[in-house]
């Protein structure tokens, strides 16, 4: 099997700005912390935690100007179509006992591709639970990637490997126009697992993933709870904006993610009976936002009246604004308006789906959508005034998003 991971692709290239810029726009804001953290001129595998289907990888490309070569599980490569897509992203499939045992096999090729990938200097990203998961919970991790990191480790010599652990936090899943922070915690040199390696593999791969899942709970909102996760979550929601205070953290994406994550450390210091307690309140909580209707990232950004009257103020400010070039504007701006989120949750039955399959809807239609109306305009208006028009396409499409959650927060405020 040819190894296609490393290779240059110049369409690849070519599109990779548009991609993220799709990705930025996807959602409200992309916070990432840490990149001081990336090993500069050295070999590495990204290992996020798992929390959103494609969206985590797609995000993990923002990290880095590089090209990052991906394996994913087999399954999701199955439609045709989404095999182009992931593949066009440098995204190759990885067999597991449940795509079949005759499948295993072709693993040794993959390994083997995936170590040329880390030598020839580009970083190779593997989900550390090797399965998604909608809850802000690490799962247990599995080895595939450490025996990657072991053999690629043995091929370098004394150059070194590391293991990077990168945290998600995504304030909503599904719907687009969330938050979503991204942190980047401290390397983990390959090097010293080195000698237990070789003399005994099972224990050092054990080692080497115990060291990972200490990493990444350090970087992510970890829940403890297990039975009782809703109301562990529902209660760091009730406390975000009196912790926000004690710990003199801004009110924004990251300082509420940090103020959650904070929360749940303590929680799971305290003895049980306290905990209980914990858990009635954010059951209470969660019963009480559910019944108005907004989402519980909402209720915990302490979103005030006097907020939404500034809101309004600069929806109307920008409508004004746009009156004079309402035509070209509403142009630019057709894809925005097209409400594909109520289609992909109606077709979509797997939810951690949902976001990526209408993240791929929208780029894709975007993409069409500029050739198309660029070469119109090229014909009929000239190619400055085409070029005039996709420079408006790239700030209004910003622009226009910004306006829908400026107006979706008014709504939600007044609901809760």
């Amino acid at each position: 099997m040819k190894n296609t991971l490393a290779d240059f692709n110049f369409f690849y290239t070519f599109l990779r700005p548009g991609v993220d810029y799709g990705t930025y726009n996807h959602y409200r804001r992309v916070i990432i912390k840490g990149r001081e953290n990336l090993p500069v001129g050295e070999h590495y595998i990204f290992a996020p935690c798992h929390q959103n289907a494609l969206m985590d990888a797609l995000l993990v490309l923002n990290i880095t100007h590089k090209p990052v070569a991906f394996l994913a599980r087999a399954d999701i490569f199955r439609q045709p179509a989404i095999a182009w897509f992931l593949n066009f992203l440098r995204i190759s499939p990885v067999y597991r006992i449940r795509d079949g045992r005759d499948q295993l096999s072709r693993n040794e090729v993959v390994f083997n591709n995936a170590r040329e990938v880390i030598e020839s200097g580009m970083p190779l990203c593997l989900m550390a639970e090797g399965t998604h998961n909608n809850k802000h919970q690490l799962l247990p991790l599995v080895k595939g990637m450490f025996r990657i990191a072991g053999e690629t480790q043995k091929s370098l010599g004394d150059k070194p490997l590391y293991i990077v652990p990168v945290g998600f936090d995504y304030d909503e899943y599904q719907q687009p126009f969330a938050n979503v922070c991204l942190n980047i915690g401290k390397p983990i040199d390959i090097r010293p697992f080195m000698d237990e390696y070789d003399t005994n593999e099972p224990v050092a791969l054990n080692h080497m993933r115990d060291a990972l899942a200490v990493a990444l709970k350090g970087q992510i909102h970890h829940v403890c709870a297990r039975e009782r996760y809703d109301d562990e979550f529902a209660y760091c929601h009730l406390l975000t904006q009196e912790t926000l205070r004690n710990l003199g953290l801004k009110n924004n994406a990251w300082g509420r993610f940090m103020a959650r994550k904070h929360i749940s450390e303590q929680i799971a210091q305290m003895p049980e009976e306290e905990r209980q307690v914990c858990y009635d309140k954010g059951a209470a909580f969660a019963e009480r936002v559910q019944k108005s209707g907004v989402p519980l990232w909402f209720a915990s950004k302490g979103w005030t009246k006097g907020k939404s009257l500034l809101a309004l103020i600069a929806v109307a400010l920008t409508v004004l604004a746009i009156i004079p070039i309402w035509q070209q504007w509403l142009i630019c701006n057709l894809i925005v308006f097209l409400p594909t989120y109520g289609f992909v949750k109606k077709k979509i039955a797997d939810t951690q789906f949902r976001s990526s399959v209408n993240f791929g809807i929208r780029l894709a239609l975007t993409f069409l959508y500029i050739l198309i109306t660029g070469i119109v305009f090229i014909i009929t208006k000239g190619f400055l005034y085409a070029l005039g028009m996709a420079v408006l396409c790239f700030l209004s499409v910003h622009v226009t998003s910004r306006m829908f959650i400026l107006l979706r927060d008014v709504y939600y405020s007044f609901k809760f």
